[in-house]
């Protein structure tokens, strides 16, 4: 399993290169991508600090974005003071240091740039001809993204973090600056570029053939009649499946849009109370008004300052639901909270406060309660192949399969499936690790019957949120899981 020492989080991958005029012309702050793209007036010395974001309409690398008025007048008003230094000046004092790579929040671009080689960047990116002989690089070019990038290099946006783990100059993920050179490189890569072909080996050690072009036949389409192939079927009793390199483990809505097991009585003591629209929601007649909301709905917040709500801040709308039992001993495991969700408080005051409805997973009933937001990464790991047939069990800690996603009545989960096991972060249980599922026969002396792999995602105390990856039969709520 490949570790990444560094995730942020999911919500504010993208970003978005900023512009730089080419010397002697200022240079300009970067570019952030949210729902618009925004640019920020700069002025040229290395001190640049960006104040003002307007909508662009167009950038090119060698002019300046063209900015709302408000922009070019802060322009405008800072043109003097540029002209009276000289673009080239050396900085009198030195670069901003490069401070701890964090996935916290990015608000603003970094404030200090200086000029490397033609382009003007906040980081000290180390020399291209310093990198190995045969290593693969890119040139950050206008409208890049690490998310981008991760997509195009290794097959998978979610990977990113990798191409930020092997450029450790990159202080904050959040911003990239035309011109620096990325080195793209680790195990992903080579997962990604190495196509399976003649003579691959498959899961269970099995060797095949591919059926492409043999030397000297035309066309290039199948096999001449006769030619001998080296096959070997796989069986059930082999180790399958599995993946070669690190992969991501889940989705934003696997994270977001389900939930997890708590403390029965957790306090959330803020609660939507109402909306913006309530007339127009109002069912005449109806002896149970059914009023539920979603994405885009103004929201009326029970609790403010004094119960730790801030105006600005994203929070998860929780659904309380039932207690959950342990499938055996029928003791008391916790309860199923969901997540409904996300809204983001726009005023408060000591007692209430105002919001809107940022994303909805499922209708919003009034009552949802607020919980802040985590920033949980989407955990990367290479997939491990099912346990063979003769394989023994590792004897490592045992838990339950204790609810399921859609409910604990289904009798057929297979992959891609949700589900909470018994097992948290005081188990030594942690995201991106794996458990065998398994289940008990029911004859005396007989071994255990494995059934598939659970990849864990989030984790609380004694509780999972775990992801059917691999799965030989279905399972259930009541079968049994071992930590690998």
């Amino acid at each position: 399993m490949v570790s990444v020492r560094r995730v942020a989080p999911l919500l504010l991958l993208a970003v978005t290169i900023p512009v730089f005029a080419q010397a002697p012309a200022p240079a300009k702050s970067p570019q952030k991508k949210t729902s618009k793209t925004t640019a920020a007036p700069a002025q040229p010395a290395p001190t640049t600090t960006a104040t003002t974001a307007t909508t662009t309409t167009s950038a090119q690398a060698t002019a300046p974005s063209k900015t709302k008025k408000t922009a070019k007048r802060a322009t405008k008003k800072a043109a003097p003071k540029a002209a009276e230094k000289p673009a080239e000046k050396p900085a009198e004092k030195p670069a901003t240091k490069p401070a701890a790579k964090t996935a916290a929040k990015s608000t603003h671009p970094p404030r200090e740039l200086h000029k490397v080689g033609d382009h003007w960047t906040p980081y000290n990116p180390p020399d291209p001809s310093t990198y190995p002989p045969d290593a693969k690089t890119y040139t950050i070019k206008q409208g890049d993204t690490l998310w981008a990038l991760g997509q195009q290099f290794y097959g998978s946006a979610y990977l990113w973090p990798q191409l930020w783990e092997a450029n450790t100059w990159i202080t904050d993920a959040h911003w990239i600056y035309p011109g620096d050179v990325l080195l793209i490189q680790g195990e992903i890569v080579q997962q990604a570029q190495g196509a399976p072909g003649a003579g691959a080996t498959v899961g269970g050690g099995a060797t095949t053939t591919t059926g492409g072009a043999e030397a000297g036949q035309p066309g290039g389409v199948g096999t001449p009649l006769g030619t001998p192939r080296t096959t070997r079927y796989i069986t059930a009793a082999e180790a399958v499946g599995g993946t070669t390199g690190p992969v991501p483990l889940a989705t934003e809505y696997d994270i977001y849009c389900y939930g997890y097991i708590g403390d029965p009585d957790e306090p959330m003591p803020n609660r939507l109370s109402g909306w913006e629209d309530v007339e127009v929601r109002y069912q005449p007649g109806a002896t149970r008004q059914e009023i539920d909301g979603s994405q885009g709905d103004l929201v009326f917040i029970e609790g403010g300052t004094s119960t730790g709500l801030n105006a600005g801040d994203t929070y998860l709308l929780v659904l309380p639901q039932d207690v959950v039992t342990h499938p055996a001993t029928h003791d008391v495991v916790g309860r199923q909270y969901e997540y409904r969700g996300q809204v983001r408080v726009l005023c408060a005051d000591a007692t209430q406060a105002r919001g809107i409805i940022t994303q909805s997973c499922a209708e919003i009933p009034l009552g949802s309660r607020l919980k802040p937001l985590p920033q949980i990464p989407i955990p990367l790991a290479r997939v491990p192949s099912l346990p063979a047939f003769c394989d023994p069990a590792s004897g490592k800690t045992n838990g339950y399969i204790v609810t399921s996603k859609g409910g604990d009545w289904l009798e057929s989960l297979g992959v891609g499936q949700l589900v909470q096991i018994n097992l948290g972060r005081d188990d030594q249980v942690q995201p991106g690790e794996f458990l065998t599922v398994f289940r008990d026969e029911g004859f005396s002396g007989t071994p255990r019957q494995v059934l598939g792999e659970l990849a864990v995602l989030t984790t609380e105390s004694h509780t999972a949120t775990a992801k059917i990856v691999l799965m030989r039969r279905s399972m259930r709520v009541g079968d049994r899981v071992e930590i690998r």
